[in-house]
């Protein structure tokens, strides 16, 4: 997603519009990481619930319709969290070092990737239950919440099928530690 909208020199302290690179990387992780802890919140009720022996608050919503809401209440708090979290670190920071890190975002592909897949579930998941919500499919939510609500599922997904596709897998990594190569090779044999 970055690397279509953003040159990438070669050098970091040429990179452009370091500041957008960095808040539009931050706010879309943050996006995802609620989106996760939305979905995974009435794990940890029903576990809590149980644990204390009390009744579960959940209304008679369905479940679809309670995890879509879920999500996408996680998603906004992930993003404001991630925001204010970027801002704390940042603070204060030259611009240099806003440039690296806005230029390494850009050169890591594998980070690339999987911002282009969850990128592609968010708009899918917006876009499918964004027009499911309009035409009465029965949600029972908003057209903005269900909208909202899929591209934070969506988002998810997308970063699920990332892993899934992968061509770096676990065993490739610990080939190359054992062989001395790439960059966990000198923090692991020394």
């Amino acid at each position: 997603m970055l690397p279509q909208l953003f040159q990438h020199p070669a050098y970091a302290e040429d990179q452009p519009s370091a500041y957008t690179i960095l808040t539009l990387h931050c706010l879309h992780r943050g996006f995802t990481a609620g989106a996760i802890l939305g979905l995974a919140s009435p794990f940890a009720r029903t576990a809590i619930t149980t644990i204390l022996r009390r009744p579960s608050l959940a209304g008679p919503l369905p479940w679809t319709t309670r995890l879509l809401s879920l999500a996408a209440i996680g998603s906004l708090g992930g993003t404001a969290f991630l925001a204010v979290g970027m801002t704390a670190r940042m603070w204060g920071r030259e611009e240099i070092e806003w440039q690296d890190r806005s230029w390494r975002i850009l050169a890591n592909k594998t980070q690339n990737r999987e911002d282009d897949w969850s990128a592609g579930g968010m708009i899918i998941g917006a876009l499918a239950l964004g027009l499911t919500s309009r035409r009465g499919a029965g949600l029972g939510l908003p057209l903005g919440r269900a909208s909202l609500g899929g591209a934070a599922v969506g988002s998810l997904l997308g970063t699920v099928g990332h892993v899934l596709t992968s061509s770096h897998s676990v065993e490739d990594v610990e080939q190359k530690v054992v062989a001395g190569e790439g960059p966990l090779a000198s923090k692991v044999n020394h």
